[in-house]
């Protein structure tokens, strides 16, 4: 007998890459570290139930229909790769570097969004890093080769797509280095629809390659969950996607070095930020959930994939467990409706190019609920609440955002 070809899920790894167009599988550029996977290819079947003169009432033809595929995944957050999940639901990103100390110029002229190129002051060499304007509307680019006398024409290489957003003449443009601050809010400009991803899932079966993809990825829901006495910082996700393909070659895995962060090295600020006077000493696990609103649209074109899977509206509420309090604090929250500033900050508390942090803003946190803890040897209250749509928290798209979510590590802008 012939020894089986059988396959380990151990050996199964999960890649991911940002789309051009939706549904348009793309390789994997980043390996994302999961222990929870659940793909799903979900495809319709037609009935034909039209009498035939037999004793039947069921379907005598099964006919294909239309085609979709759907995700359950999650595990612990990396610092490096959490980013593209944000992105993905969400959609608003601004970005920050390290100033390396020179270099340091200004806009010549206005420079609009989708600009492939920037006029500037000073020169920049061709191949540097360069943070363009500040705030919620920063984005870091790579130049290409500068022409001119002054101002200088600069080519931005980097992305191909050029700026983002518009900047006003006289933005700093700063030459920057590791680690990079990544901001991301609720996109409200243009259709508002973030970009989508390619999942590709290395499981040993399919012929050839080993894998499968799962284009034009869109998260529906991803939340986030500490728990100081037990758990690493973690995160799950629900997702919705084209029918899977079969991958042509085998793909690599290249895990990341970065290590996930454990519950206690977060803080919570209520009323103000996770330090000083409104650091909240008394937390001690919480969750936070968002949840996107998925369309998956056909039409009659004659194929069985999606037309596009559209983004609804975003929503975002959690939990927040206070054990041994001094002062019913967490109960007022709720009974004065004071809808307070919410900050969660965890981070691997390193330096330079090692550093993490994962820092959760919510400008109106509205508590809904807040019940007494007394089973335990200290009394707590377990809280509700619901973030509210403000625009402090949003971005550079303008609107309103019920939260922005910053991540530091050290990943060269534009892979997100």
């Amino acid at each position: 007998m012939p020894t089986p070809v059988t396959f380990a899920p151990a050996k199964q790894f999960l890649g991911m890459a940002v789309e051009a167009t939706q549904g348009t599988p793309v390789a994997m550029v980043f390996t994302q570290l999961v222990n929870s996977l659940k793909p799903k290819d979900v495809p319709k079947f037609l009935e034909d139930k039209s009498w035939r003169g037999s004793m039947g009432t069921e379907s005598f033809a099964q006919i294909a229909g239309v085609k979709a595929s759907s995700f359950d995944l999650g595990g612990p957050v990396y610092g490096d790769g959490l980013p593209f999940f944000l992105r993905n639901i969400m959609g608003d990103l601004a970005v920050t570097g390290t100033p390396t100390g020179s270099g340091a110029t200004t806009l010549g002229s206005q420079a609009v969004a989708g600009a492939v190129t920037m006029s500037t002051v000073a020169s920049i060499p061709a191949g540097t890093l360069v943070q363009v304007g500040t705030g919620a509307t920063a984005e870091v680019v790579t130049t290409g080769t500068p022409t001119g006398s002054g101002p200088y024409n600069i080519p931005i290489a980097t992305p191909s797509t050029g700026l983002v957003y518009t900047h006003a003449s006289a933005q700093a443009v700063t030459p920057v280095t590791g680690p990079y601050t990544y901001a991301f809010s609720l996109l409200n400009s243009g259709s508002g629809q973030p970009p989508s991803h390619t999942l590709t899932h290395y499981l040993g079966p399919t012929a050839t390659s080993g894998a499968r993809q799962y284009p034009g990825t869109c998260l529906g829901e991803l939340g986030l969950k500490f728990n100081a006495e037990s758990e690493l910082l973690t995160w799950t996700g629900k997702a919705q996607g084209f029918p899977s393909v079969a991958l042509g070659s085998a793909p690599t895995a290249n895990p990341t070095a970065t290590l996930p962060v454990a519950g206690w090295q977060t803080k919570v600020g209520i009323g103000g930020p996770a330090s000083g006077g409104t650091l909240v000493s008394t937390v001690s696990d919480g969750e936070i959930t968002m949840k996107r609103e998925l369309g998956v649209y056909y039409t009659a074109t004659g194929v069985q994939t999606p037309y596009v899977i559209q983004r609804g509206g975003l929503s975002v509420e959690g939990k927040l467990n206070f054990g041994a309090v001094a002062d019913e604090s967490p109960l007022l929250y709720m009974l004065n409706n004071t809808q307070p500033v919410l900050q969660i900050v965890t981070t691997n508390g390193l330096a330079g190019n090692a550093l993490i942090t994962v820092q959760v803003d919510i400008q109106v946190a509205a508590f809904i609920s807040s019940e007494a803890e007394t089973g335990k040897t200290a009394v707590g209250y377990q809280n509700g609440f619901k973030a509210v749509f403000n625009t402090t928290n949003a971005g550079g798209s303008g609107g309103m955002s019920p939260i922005r979510i910053t991540v530091t590590n050290n990943v060269a802008p534009n892979t997100y």
